[in-house]
């Protein structure tokens, strides 16, 4: 073998929506997600025979059990490829509207026939090197992240089939092509509570939660189901102090220490983005979260406050039943994801 190396740069992922679950797709819309730290992680599973056999010693043999592999990494939120990340987490179609731009509103899938379970998509790596495909992923968590100096991030994480390698593209491979979006700056956001938005928040976070478990069952060393579960949504942010009152805790306001589902709302908007008078956005809402654990800090030179929130179920941003929050992504893509 040649002393080698090969340039991370190199590398890409794209990810396409399966017609049948586990099963890489030969044609489709692949699409190609620019992508900071992929990580793929198989997770054999050993069976230990600690059998005694008159030795002081503990292992005598290790076998293969089941196996599941995990798929996880970071993105900025680019407006075109996103709404990928949150259809594969809520599962919910897309309803397009619009003539361009165009707005693409996403919310949780509720059907009792199906499982209310989320599609499958085949994740497609290149990390410099070789090719892996991951049949059947299902999301298990998103986590967005924003702050007023940083690009607004989000981390996601897969469950799905063994990968298989290749060292030549496999024919899907072939649609490459590239985001043209920009990054969202977090200071662009706008965060409203209760229907009164607030400018000194510094920071903030949204996490949705499927608690995806792989389910096995006897004849084969692969998931049976790759099986989501029912959505939690939390997050936190953080405020500077800009008022003698006391914040969130006394008054009409005090939305932490009662029981008081407030509308959050948020809304990331790329202000770089010329093709429109509306420029492109990605938005959040909670129609009834519940803002607890208020924290007040000292350690900066100013004053700040934390506080975390639960988003409750609800039938406003449901499309039948209740779910606890929806999405809603403007940008220039015509055709539903």
């Amino acid at each position: 073998m040649a002393n080698n190396a090969f340039l991370t740069a190199n590398s890409y992922l794209g990810m396409v929506i399966e017609t049948t679950e586990g099963t890489l797709p030969t044609s489709g819309t692949a699409y190609w997600l620019p992508v900071t730290s992929p990580q793929i992680t198989p997770n054999q599973m050993f069976l230990r025979d600690e059998a005694l056999r008159g030795s002081p010693t503990t292992v005598y043999d290790q076998v293969q059990g089941v196996r599941h592999d995990e798929f996880e990494f970071k993105s900025y939120l680019f407006a075109d490829t996103f709404p990928v990340l949150v259809r594969s987490i809520l599962g919910g179609s897309d309803t397009k509207t619009g003539s361009g731009p165009y707005t693409h509103a996403i919310k949780v899938l509720n059907n009792a026939a199906t499982g209310s379970q989320p599609p499958t998509y085949s994740i497609l790596d290149f990390d410099g090197a070789n090719y892996f495909t991951v049949s059947g992923a299902q999301a298990d968590s998103l986590g967005i992240t924003f702050g007023a100096d940083a690009a607004a991030e989000a981390t996601i994480k897969y469950l799905g089939n063994p990968y298989v390698s290749y060292t030549s593209a496999p024919t899907v491979f072939a649609t490459q092509s590239l985001s043209t979006e920009h990054l969202i700056p977090a200071w662009n956001t706008v965060v409203t509570i209760g229907g009164t938005t607030y400018s000194n928040v510094s920071t903030g976070e949204i996490t949705i939660n499927r608690k995806t478990q792989a389910i096995f069952t006897l004849g084969t060393q692969a998931p049976y189901n790759l099986f989501a579960g029912p959505i939690e949504v939390t997050g936190k942010f953080t405020f500077v102090i800009n008022s003698t009152s006391d914040v969130f805790s006394t008054g009409s306001g005090a939305y932490g220490l009662t029981r008081s589902p407030e509308a959050i709302v948020v809304t990331l908007t790329d202000p770089n983005d010329q093709t429109s008078s509306t420029n492109h956005s990605v938005s959040f809402t909670m129609s009834a979260a519940q803002i607890m654990n208020i924290k007040r800090t000292r350690g900066k030179e100013y004053t700040e406050l934390e506080v975390e929130f639960t988003a409750n179920a609800n039938a406003t941003d449901a499309t039948t039943g209740y779910s606890p929050i929806q999405a809603t992504i403007i940008n220039g893509v015509s055709a539903s994801y």
